[in-house]
């Protein structure tokens, strides 16, 4: 599933750890924002992600 990261986090070990588990580049925009490719398996983590204020998931 193709989709947006937007990071609302500035910590990098948050996100350096993140990225390890669900495989992302490691681009950013200037926006703060990463495209990745999520696996259908992974998405419920990635909404817990989300729900802890981490990221916020845009679908572009």
């Amino acid at each position: 599933m193709r989709l947006t990261i937007y990071w609302v986090t500035k910590d990098a070990l948050s996100i350096r750890r993140i990225r390890e588990k669900f495989n992302l580049s490691s681009y950013i925009s200037i926006n703060g924002e990463t495209p990745a490719e999520i696996r259908e398996e992974d998405l419920p983590l990635l909404r817990e992600t989300e729900k802890r204020g981490f990221i916020q998931i845009r679908n572009k």
